[in-house]
């Protein structure tokens, strides 16, 4: 984030451990300032599917709040939807070379995702933008021979400052700051080599 005197590195890490059939999930982040050298936040979060819904489980400042979805809609927007999203909308799609990564060779592929593609799609950024800001995203895949994606990064600055600014993206921003850069990159790995893990019970308990 920038303004006219001084500019702010924001880091989120995240790590995420998901089984299918039944559905579970677990995972940590932490928010960093100043190119990760001080944690500010950090939130932990676990999901199983029983019933027909997924109930979850977040852990956060030392309390525990408890939820339960759907389970289609929360396993589709947790795991799945934003991979379709990147697979079938991607427009101007060009190969740029290969990459391996953790030992697996990919073909690097960029591209174009439309904004209302995006708000249409169900996953994360419908939930912040609501469908009301129409700004493309560049997005860089990392796809394997089989057809899987092995790393997605999006550039979403100017998205990320279109919402700021409401519906119109040409608008300025609401106030005096904006992000001089906002790109998420995510990483898939250690598919069926994930060791299976237990809802702790006093997480059960403080629900």
């Amino acid at each position: 984030m920038k303004n006219d005197s001084e500019t702010e590195t924001t880091m989120i890490w995240r790590n995420q451990e998901i089984f299918m059939n039944p559905f579970k999930m677990h995972y940590k982040t932490k928010v960093m300032l100043g190119e990760g050298s001080e944690v500010v936040d950090a939130e932990e979060q676990y999901a199983e599917e029983r019933d027909g819904m997924v109930h979850t489980y977040m852990i956060t400042v030392g309390d525990v709040f408890a939820d339960s979805y759907g389970a289609e809609e929360f396993i589709g927007e947790q795991a799945l939807a934003d991979l379709d999203l990147y697979l079938t909308k991607l427009q101007s799609a060009q190969t740029v070379g290969t990459e391996e990564i953790n030992g697996v060779s990919a073909t690097v592929v960029t591209g174009i995702l439309d904004g209302k593609d995006m708000a249409d799609s169900g996953e994360e950024w419908a939930d912040i933008r609501e469908g009301k800001v129409d700004v493309d995203a560049s997005i860089k895949l990392w796809i394997t021979e089989d057809g899987y994606i092995l790393r997605h990064e999006i550039d979403a600055t100017a998205l990320m400052n279109g919402m700021r600014s409401g519906a119109d993206p040409e608008a300025e921003p609401v106030d005096d700051w904006s992000y001089g850069a906002y790109v998420e990159q995510m990483t898939y790995g250690d598919f069926n080599t994930v060791p299976d893990f237990e809802i702790p019970a006093e997480v059960l308990e403080a629900a």
